[in-house]
């Protein structure tokens, strides 16, 4: 019974887990001048039928931008609760540096802490760095190919298991802005273990969104993780589906 009220949750709230890989490029803010920007997102659930369900994601994005720089810092909450039990707490915080080397390539560098109980990761930090290079140069359709190396520490639980890795962290991303007020954007992550190419991880995040005002966006996004070695008793596929609210300034 348990496991049939677990998986109705997840259909009321119309969302399932796909956290392993955090998809910076769909949070990048787009801006044609320097100086500070950032956005902050807040939705929230809550119902009544066998038991009480309580839901929450909240996630705040700053930027800041010169000529040549670029620093993003992240951070997102999310939790499910059903009287007073946690079916789904995790949460991370995430530090980017972007130098602009010349027209069409970027120096990258990144720093992520975060956890997410239905994973089983207890905490992960990430620090990497690589190149970001831009593919094309249109103003309604951009396009951009990313190249990393990504040292991984976890702690698992359930049994508790320590890794100490190496990965490669690839991705290709583009962004289509066909009218005022109406984006599309898709990226794809590839993450191989460095010792051991048939250990990687395959993510992939659309993001649709539609302008309600100059401030307020309605944004449709949808994630899929695969991971070919996951944690015990964690499938190798996951994915969400999630709706919201978004204020940008």
């Amino acid at each position: 019974m348990k496991s049939k009220y677990i998986l109705f949750l997840l259909l009321l709230i119309s969302y399932e887990v796909a956290g392993q890989i955090y998809n910076v490029e769909q949070r990048r803010l787009v801006t044609d001048t320097t100086g500070w920007a950032g956005k902050v997102s807040l939705s929230v659930s809550a119902s009544k039928f066998t038991k009480s369900v309580f839901s929450l994601n909240a996630s705040s994005h700053l930027q800041y931008k010169t000529d040549r720089d670029l620093y993003l810092f992240i951070v997102n909450y999310d939790i499910i609760n059903a009287d007073g039990e946690n079916f789904d707490n995790r949460a991370y915080a995430h530090l980017r540096y972007n130098r602009k080397l010349n027209e069409w390539v970027r120096l990258e560098y990144f720093f992520q802490i975060q956890n997410n109980a239905l994973t089983k990761v207890r905490e992960r930090i990430l620090n990497g760095i690589g190149a970001r290079m831009k593919l094309s140069n249109f103003e309604k359709a951009k396009f951009y190919f990313g190249l990393a190396y990504m040292h991984e520490y976890e702690v698992l639980t359930e049994p508790v298991i320590k890794n100490n890795d190496h990965r490669i962290s690839s991705y290709f991303t583009f962004t289509l802005l066909p009218e005022d007020g109406i984006s599309l954007s898709n990226t794809t992550y590839i993450q191989p273990l460095i010792k051991d190419f048939n250990d990687y991880r395959v993510s992939n995040d659309t993001n649709l969104q539609f302008a309600i005002s100059k401030n307020l966006h309605f944004s449709t996004i949808f994630t899929f993780l695969y991971d070919a070695k996951p944690p015990i008793e964690v499938p190798s596929l996951n994915y969400q589906i999630r709706n919201g609210i978004i204020y940008k300034f």
